[in-house]
């Protein structure tokens, strides 16, 4: 029962980034409105950062202060190792076309480890602990993939992809998130003892996510609605959990 609960939790976060991907086809002689988009983006981080909080006090409760801390800041520090080192895409930072098309191959590679593994991951040491938490983190990473979706599909035609080519891609990011989700489980079910390390680790991936990836760049908008908005986010997600009785 618990891997048919995984199962249909990964199929939910590939089809909300599937979804979110779509929206590039309604886009093709438009771009979406900056602070429009910075509101999504702080929504979603504020998402994303009520679950990170709760898979960090599931660890911290099941491994104590200490492993849990340190398992969140090995989260921080291997994707923040990735972030350095992989070339990525973000939405609006410049309108440049890419020529070369091994560079664009490593910077829609780069997108999707970057925004995709750390919340496939987090779904699969969500269910692996128990499936209202498991629910709780793939419900709020739903609701934000719809958006990181377009954030996936949307920069590729920015730097010349077509659209149908970049909602291909988006699509593929949703597939991989899905997979990430599907092989954690199954590793996660063999060696139990890695699950609160890896709940730790996975609220320490999504932190940076939010931090590095997100926030910079919905604080391109206003401030006061981008904090409104985050807070939202953040309301969202705890009427989530309290509706799953988490």
């Amino acid at each position: 029962m618990a891997f048919f609960d995984l199962l249909l939790g990964a199929f939910t976060v590939f089809a909300a980034t599937t979804l979110g991907s779509a929206v590039v086809l309604l886009f093709r002689n438009r771009k979406i409105e900056q602070m429009d988009y910075s509101n999504i983006i702080s929504f979603s981080a504020g998402i994303m950062a009520f679950s990170a909080v709760e898979m960090f006090i599931e660890s911290k409760n099941d491994v104590g202060n200490t492993t849990a801390t340190m398992a969140f800041l090995a989260g921080v520090l291997v994707f923040l190792a990735l972030e350095r080192s992989l070339p990525h895409l973000h939405f609006l930072v410049r309108r440049t076309r890419i020529s070369d098309s091994r560079k664009k191959a490593a910077m829609i590679a780069g997108t999707i480890t970057i925004h995709n593994l750390p919340e496939g991951f987090a779904v699969a040491a969500s269910f692996a602990h128990s499936t209202p938490l498991g629910w709780l983190v793939t419900s709020t990473i739903a609701i934000q993939d719809v958006p990181e979706g377009t954030l996936v599909s949307t920069p590729l035609a920015c730097y010349g992809i077509d659209c149908v080519s970049s909602f291909k891609f988006g699509g593929l990011s949703g597939v991989i998130e899905g997979l990430a989700a599907i092989f954690g489980y199954l590793f996660l079910s063999l060696v139990t003892a890695a699950v609160p390390p890896a709940l730790g680790f996975s609220a320490g991936a999504m932190s940076y996510v939010v931090l590095a990836e997100l926030m910079p760049d919905a604080f391109k908008g206003k401030a006061w609605a981008v904090a409104l908005s985050f807070v939202a986010g953040v309301l969202a997600a705890f009427g989530i959990a309290a509706f799953l009785r988490f």
